[in-house]
Parts: structure tokens; C-alpha cells; sequence
């Protein structure tokens, strides 16, 4: 029998939330209606052909946009689509790690990509650190009943922080995994910092895979600049895939200029 069809007859089933947050959709879905009304009474007592243009376009475009992320919230659920899932095993797979020593999640959300870690190197310690904001469907609490559903809670543990500051000495893990977190760092502006800054906690011929819009010009600029830099101090191998919306890949709707496009992977051995 399954670990999955004996946690679903036990009636305890992890609950790893949903990178697009419950709350957000909530918003577009009132933005939605709001622009709604605001289009029907447009339609039925104004004259100008203006105004009921600007409001049909502004109904059209927040109900794209809400319909769009109902569709990608369902797409990475773990419960239904399962994108996310195949999105961390990518980020595993790209780890080159023996899985004996001490590994860090940064920005761990609900703990999903910790406990896979946890599950695939038997043998390894796993942290994960998230500041859990109040926009986020995850918790600290979520986390760790997540590590106890799947039996990995006597080597899993959360704790808040910080990716722009780590609350940890210099190489003190032997593994660094993340995945879509530095874009969502509204403290510091400088993602090569954040890069660096997880690097900084990890031993010195460690692995790590890290997983974020890396290939967006519009937040990283030159990301190559940023390899060839990290190159120069000493990281013994480093490689960068860029636009892994097509390795993974993601559903081709996802992938429309200007949507989810513009991911990377930065992995290997400092």
C-alpha cells in the first residue's frame, strides 16, 4: 500500500498551500465584480461611447487576469494539477549532493521542498527559513505538521527569517535549495546580494540549486554578469539554465510573453 492511500484513509493528507495565494485570487475576484457593476451602469445611463470603452476594457482586463490566475493557482496545486510538485523535483534533480550533512530551504513556504529534500536524502538534517508573510497561504505551524504527516518531523525543522540575512555562520550547511523566493524579497533590492548571502551559509565544495526568475531582465538584469562574478570568487562549478518555463516545462498558456516566463536555475558546487 502507497504512503499517499495511507495518508488519505488515516484522513491526514499534507496541506502545502498554493504559491498564488488564496488572498490574492480573492482580490482579482472582487476587483472583478466591482468592474462588473461599474460596466453594466456604464452600459445602462452613460452616453459617452468613451466611457463604456474604457470600462468594457477594464472589465475584460481584471477578468483575464482573474480567470489567469485561478487557472495557474489550480495548475500548481498540489492537490490538483501538481505543477509545483514537478517544479521542486526539477530543483532535486539538479542537486548534485551525497544527502550526508546539514541542507537549507530558503524561503521554505509550506515546507513542500524541505520534506521532499528530507525524503529523497535519508540521512540529512533539513532547515527551512521563511519569513511567512501575512499575503501567503503558509505558516510556521503548517510546516511542521506537514514534516510529521510525512514522517520526516525527527529531521525536519522551520524557523522565521530573513533571506537577505541569514541567521547562520558562515558555512554552516552542506546543501542550499530554493525556489521562486528572491523576487519576492521586498527588503532588499539587490537579489545578487540575496544570492550571495545564501552562498555565504553553505560549505565550501557544497552543493546548491537555486531556483528563481533568474532569466527576467526586468529583476536581474544581467543575470550572466552575476555568474561570471560569482565565477571570478571562487564557486568551483557553477552552471545557469536559463528560461526553465521550457525545460520543466509549463503548460504553454503559462509561457505567454509577459506571464510566467523567465525562470532559471542556478546549480552546482561552491
Amino acid at each position: 500500500m502507497t504512503e499517499s492511500i495511507i495518508q488519505k484513509r488515516n484522513g491526514c493528507e499534507p496541506e502545502y498551500g498554493n504559491w498564488i495565494p488564496v488572498k490574492l485570487v480573492g482580490i482579482l475576484l472582487s476587483l472583478t465584480i466591482v468592474a462588473f457593476i461599474i460596466f453594466i451602469l456604464t452600459m445602462l445611463y452613460s452616453e459617452s461611447n468613451l466611457l463604456k470603452a474604457l470600462t468594457t476594457l477594464l472589465f475584460l482586463v481584471i477578468t483575464f487576469f482573474f480567470g489567469y490566475m485561478t487557472y495557474v493557482r489550480r495548475a500548481f496545486s498540489f492537490k490538483h494539477g501538481g505543477l509545483m510538485g514537478k517544479v521542486h523535483q526539477y530543483v532535486l534533480d539538479c542537486l548534485a549532493w551525497d544527502g550526508k550533512g546539514k541542507l537549507l530551504d530558503v524561503g521554505c513556504g509550506s515546507g513542500a521542498l524541505t520534506i521532499r529534500c528530507a525524503k529523497a536524502f535519508t540521512e540529512a538534517e533539513c532547515t527551512g527559513i521563511d519569513y511567512w508573510g501575512a499575503l501567503w497561504d503558509y505558516d510556521q505551524k503548517m510546516c511542521v505538521r506537514n514534516a510529521e504527516i510525512k514522517g520526516v518531523s525527527d529531521r525536519c525543522s522551520f524557523r522565521k527569517g530573513d533571506a537577505s540575512r541569514l541567521e547562520f555562520g558562515d558555512e554552516t550547511f552542506d546543501a542550499v535549495v530554493s525556489n521562486f523566493v528572491y523576487h519576492e524579497v521586498r527588503n532588499n533590492p539587490n537579489k545578487e546580494a540575496l544570492i550571495r548571502e545564501t552562498l555565504r551559509v553553505l560549505k565550501k565544495g557544497g552543493a546548491f540549486a537555486l531556483h528563481d526568475l533568474f532569466s527576467n531582465k526586468h529583476i536581474y538584469k544581467d543575470f550572466n554578469g552575476i555568474v561570471e562574478r560569482l565565477k571570478a570568487d571562487g564557486i568551483s562549478k557553477i552552471y545557469f539554465v536559463a528560461n526553465t518555463e521550457k525545460t520543466i516545462p509549463l503548460p504553454q498558456l503559462m509561457r505567454m510573453p509577459g506571464m510566467l516566463t523567465g525562470l532559471g536555475i542556478l546549480y552546482g558546487k561552491k
